[in-house]
C-alpha cells in the first residue's frame, strides 16, 4: 500500500507497533461512540495485526493519519472491502482534538483519489450511522450520494456511494473551474 499525502497530512499504511495509536481511537468513547465500552490496548493491538494482514495487493487497507506539520497523530481512513457488500468501503476517524478542523474531508478526498485514479476502482461507498450528522456532511462533501439504508453490526446505516466516471465528471478541469465562479 502507497503513502499518500495531503497539504496538511500524511497517510501511512499502519504498521506493527502502531496499536499505540489505534487504541487512541477505539478506546475513546467519544469516537467510537456506538460501542458501551472503550477499547483495550489489547484488542487494539489485535486491530492493527487485521489492519496490516488486509494491506492487499488490491492497495485496499487504512491509514494512520499524522499532521505533517508536527507529526501528530490525527487519526485513520480506511478504504476496505463492506462485508455486507463486497464493495470498496471508505471510512474515517480521528481523536476529538482533531475533529473539526477539516482533516476528514481532507483525508478522505486523497482516498477516494487514490481509490478512483490510482486504484481504478469502479464505485466506492460509505455507510454512516443516521444521527452521525457531521459525518454524513463530509460524505456529501467528499461527492458520495445516498442510495438507500443497510444493516450493519445490527445497526441501521445510511448507504453512500460514488461511481467512477461520476468522480471523473466532477474532478474534470472544466468542472473545477466553473464550481469556482
Amino acid at each position: 500500500m502507497a503513502n499518500l499525502t495531503t497539504d496538511r497530512l500524511t497517510l501511512r499504511p499502519f504498521q506493527a507497533g502502531d496499536a499505540a495509536l489505534k487504541h487512541r481511537l477505539i478506546g475513546d468513547l467519544r469516537v467510537f461512540f456506538w460501542r458501551t465500552e472503550p477499547g483495550t490496548l489489547e484488542e487494539a493491538e489485535e486491530w492493527v495485526a487485521r489492519d496490516i494482514d488486509r494491506q492487499t495487493a488490491k492497495g485496499l487497507g487504512s491509514w494512520a493519519v499524522f499532521e505533517k506539520s508536527n507529526g501528530d497523530f490525527v487519526g485513520q481512513v480506511i478504504l476496505q472491502e463492506l462485508p455486507e457488500t463486497g464493495e470498496p468501503e471508505i471510512g474515517y476517524h480521528f481523536v476529538p482534538e482533531a475533529q473539526g478542523h477539516g482533516y476528514a474531508t481532507e483525508a478522505a478526498l486523497e482516498l477516494l483519489r487514490h481509490g478512483f485514479i490510482g486504484l481504478n476502482l469502479p464505485r466506492i461507498v460509505a455507510v454512516v450511522l443516521p444521527d452521525n450528522l457531521p459525518s454524513q456532511k463530509v460524505m456529501k462533501k467528499l461527492g458520495l450520494r445516498y442510495e438507500k439504508d443497510i444493516m450493519k453490526a445490527d445497526m441501521r446505516h445510511n448507504y453512500f456511494a460514488f461511481e467512477r466516471d461520476d468522480y471523473i465528471q466532477s474532478t474534470a478541469p472544466s468542472s473545477l473551474s466553473s464550481s469556482r465562479s
